[in-house]
């Protein structure tokens, strides 16, 4: 007689390729959704009282004022030097146009909107199903909003966040492959790609996920799409070579950190002009370490430098700390589940772990010209990946400290406080980068304040010494958007305690 099947959905086996997933939102699901839908709110709040910048930003909002169509935009600004970024500016005319007059409105609610989007994308790629799920989700969350790399997402230079644009075009490619696959997610996935890399140069980092992504198993973006990205890629490249436009190098005008300080374009030029492939393999690996360990900034070593110094400001040792502890975890499951030592870790996580290494690496290529936090903040938002795979082996290592009785049990006391450490330490570190994702709102609020400050300070009848333009129509939009700066109401950060300008200041 044939034995009974078991029909128990644990039981039941899935490929990666076909997940069962249920049709409803389970608690798990629902919690880790609304901490992402609270943290965002907390960023939309801070990011509604900002003006928009003066520096960077009044410069582009102006130039959209003058362009009489999106057309002259789009060929106004393709190509501008080394960067071929026409769909930048066609984004602000759009929003600029749409605003009806409603500036500071319609930019910062489309930021709010970006980052909305990103904690939601970033939350459903995780693919919570349990409660263990959930606080490895949320621990993932502080990460991600915790890192220096998230500062540059929330931190205004241009009216549109570049760089948060290309981390959302990669979540959402994640998101497509993580899905059942069809036509329509091979569409998606390569009007994303064009999207994103003509936005901003790290927008090329679609493909790589991608590609990644197939690597690793998953089919959500199938052969033909992943064909259709590659084949936008090469095209991508080879307008850039038809266009004449070459890479980055040091004639981008930029200064950037060597060692303990910075170093002016000018001085990078006399020192690395005749044979910069030294220079770009150092940016290349700081960028590397300033994802796994928050520093170097900018390619300054400030712990070194601080500690040369004599001192070591909280500021900086509690970000060190944090992501040295987390990237240590990050790497002994990494080894672990090499070996064959983490049984227990899903397909998922696995495939979440080996897409966070590709992005890493390519994101650290791409940052060979120069490095800053903004261009590494999707290698950022892919590590809080990993440390959400981290997070999930430690619940689970701890969930079985009471699950086994016996003689081998007994006898196993030493393992046993071993893994209630290593909960405590989970638990203390998930507290830290919490306060570490307070310090942005700290951040935000000091720069709204010195934003508002530089606005008052701005006489629109005389922007023509600053070098904008000064026609009566330019004046009145400066004017407009000086009165909105000046009716919202910031707090005054130079009444607030200095401990958070020492744990949180820059």
């Amino acid at each position: 007689m044939p034995s009974a099947i078991n029909t128990h959905p644990a039981s039941i086996p899935t490929t990666r390729s076909a997940v069962i997933r249920p049709a409803y939102l389970t608690g798990p699901q629902i919690a880790a959704y609304l901490i992402a839908a609270i943290v965002a709110a907390s960023f939309a709040h801070d990011l509604m009282r900002k003006p928009i910048q003066v520096s960077d930003s009044l410069q582009e909002l102006l130039d959209v004022q003058q362009s009489p169509s999106l057309w002259a935009t789009f060929v106004a600004h393709s190509p501008r030097g080394p960067f071929l970024r026409p769909l930048k500016q066609v984004q602000t005319k759009v929003l600029f146009d749409m605003a009806a007059g409603h500036y500071w409105l319609v930019f910062r609610g489309f930021h709010a909107l970006l980052i909305a989007a990103a904690l939601f994308l970033f939350t459903r790629a995780l693919r919570v199903r349990t409660w263990p799920d959930a606080a490895a989700a949320v621990f993932a969350l502080t990460v991600f909003t915790g890192l220096l790399t998230f500062r540059g997402l929330v931190r205004e230079a241009f009216p549109i966040n570049l760089y948060l644009e290309s981390v959302l075009g990669c979540l959402l490619v994640l998101n497509l492959a993580q899905s059942r696959g069809s036509v329509w997610t091979d569409l998606a996935a390569a009007v994303t790609f064009v999207i994103a890399s003509l936005t901003v140069e790290s927008g090329v980092l679609v493909w790589v996920v991608v590609v990644a992504a197939w690597v690793c198993g998953m089919r959500g973006v199938t052969w033909r799409g992943v064909s259709a990205v590659t084949l936008l890629l090469v095209s991508y490249l080879a307008a850039r070579f038809a266009l004449s436009i070459a890479t980055p190098g040091l004639d981008v005008g930029r200064d950037s950190g060597f060692g303990t300080r910075m170093l002016e374009s000018a001085e990078l030029a006399r020192r690395f002009g005749a044979d910069p492939t030294w220079f770009y393999l150092y940016n290349v690996g700081t960028s590397i370490l300033s994802v796994l360990f928050s520093d170097p900034d900018r390619g300054v070593f400030h712990t070194v430098r601080t500690w040369l110094q004599g001192e070591f400001p909280a500021r900086l040792y509690l970000p060190v700390v944090t992501s040295a502890i987390t990237t240590a975890l990050i790497v002994c499951v990494a080894v672990a589940r090499w070996r064959g030592r983490a049984p227990m870790m899903s397909a998922s996580n696995t495939q979440l772990l080996k897409i966070f290494g590709a992005m890493l690496i390519a994101n650290a290529i791409v940052s060979y010209a120069y490095t800053k936090h903004e261009i590494v903040s999707i290698a950022g938002a892919f590590y809080a990946f990993a440390a959400y795979v981290a997070a999930r082996q430690v619940i689970e290592i701890g969930g079985r400290m009471d699950a086994s009785s016996g003689p081998e049990a007994s006898g196993d006391h030493a393992s046993a406080l071993g893994r209630a450490a290593l909960c405590l330490l989970l638990g203390a570190l998930a507290c830290a980068w919490a306060f570490r994702s307070a310090g942005v709102h700290h951040m935000l609020q000091t720069q709204a304040f010195r934003e508002r400050v530089e606005w008052a300070r701005l006489d629109p009848e005389r922007i023509a010494e600053r070098g904008y333009p000064s026609d009566a129509r330019a004046r009145a939009l400066t004017a407009q958007l000086r009165r909105e700066a000046l009716d919202l109401r910031i707090a005054n950060t130079n009444e607030v305690p200095a401990w958070a300008d020492d744990w949180w200041g820059e």
